[in-house]
């Protein structure tokens, strides 16, 4: 059987004085990120106040204030810090979750909306929210709300469902954060001069093809599809383009590929190993990124084996 809350105990006991506790809202802070409200009940010539974050909490400190300073002064057993949790359709564990204390002069931060913002800028699913748990008394609930992004879980803790919603989108924007690049088109080379090369190929290769790379400076998004499953790469490419375009850069791919087949006859190749060789890196800016490394003797044998590379896995996204 439920306990009585500390109002309504209060309620009984100065009813059989023949009176009645009298709450007062002393302060009212709704309608701003931090909800601050404060009672104070007076009865029987005492005066007490409690302070929550929503009316209802506020109320039942006021109470249970009230009932502790009656217990001290007649000389009464203190009443317990709180009263019997009420029954649930699933048993409560052995300790309650802890929520966490805002701190003061904070400001509000918007982090459901800041994660559902960063979500669509790289094109992950829609965070989605579960309301796990709900425990303790009446009077001092606490909440656990579930986000769940892609295969990431976080949960937030809080006295309301809104405050634990927000703390667990607010875990799974640092969680992210660190995974999603602040600037993914960055170069990172130390070579001054190769570094200039690069992006001076890659500058006329997207004025000369811009349907090949998914980057657009204008609108400043991202090209990388976080919420693109390896499963599905091979399609992403191919999906991304018309017909006649795709069957006309499998052409071209062709042509490149015999060439790069005949600088590879025209080098001598040792079938014995060497302490060391040259390696050569070449990425494309699709979605996915196509990522090739080439090996040879000299630095030409191994730019041309990452390019040969590097049409052959094009041409196997795209047919």
């Amino acid at each position: 059987m439920n306990k009585k809350t500390p109002v309504s105990i209060l309620q009984e006991m100065m009813v059989k004085q023949g009176t009645s506790p009298n709450y007062e809202l002393i302060h009212n802070g709704g309608g701003s990120h931090q909800n601050i409200f404060t009672y104070q009940v007076t009865c029987g010539g005492f005066s007490a106040s409690g302070t929550g974050r929503c009316k209802k909490d506020a109320k039942h400190e006021a109470a249970t204030a009230m009932l502790e300073t009656i217990a001290k002064h007649s000389a009464l057993p203190q009443l317990p810090a709180t009263p019997c949790e009420s029954p649930v359709r699933t048993p409560l564990p052995m300790t309650l979750p802890v929520a966490p204390k805002s701190p003061a002069n904070v400001p509000f931060r918007n982090t459901i909306g800041e994660l559902q913002e960063l979500c669509s800028t790289n094109n992950l699913d829609d965070p989605q929210y579960k309301e796990i748990s709900d425990v303790g008394p009446p009077h001092a609930r606490i909440f656990t709300v579930q986000c769940l992004v892609s295969t990431f879980v976080e949960e937030g803790i809080a006295k309301t469902k809104k405050q634990a919603k927000h703390e667990a989108a607010r875990k799974m924007l640092e969680r992210i954060s660190d995974i999603v690049p602040d600037d993914p088109n960055a170069i990172d080379s130390t070579d001054d001069e190769n570094q200039k090369r690069e992006q001076m190929a890659s500058k006329i290769a997207i004025a000369r093809y811009p349907f090949l790379s998914m980057v657009h400076s204008e609108t400043g998004k991202s090209k990388i599809n976080w919420g693109l499953k390896v499963v599905n790469f091979h399609q992403r490419l191919k999906n991304y383009f018309e017909d006649d375009k795709r069957n006309n850069v499998l052409e071209k791919l062709d042509a490149l590929s015999d060439l790069a087949k005949q600088c590879q006859n025209d080098m001598s190749k040792d079938n014995f190993l060497k302490l060391k060789q040259e390696f050569e890196s070449i990425q494309l800016n699709t979605a996915p990124d196509i990522h090739e490394i080439g090996y040879g003797d000299t630095e030409t044998q191994a730019e041309v084996s990452a390019l040969e590379k590097i049409i052959q896995t094009m041409k196997f996204f795209l047919q």
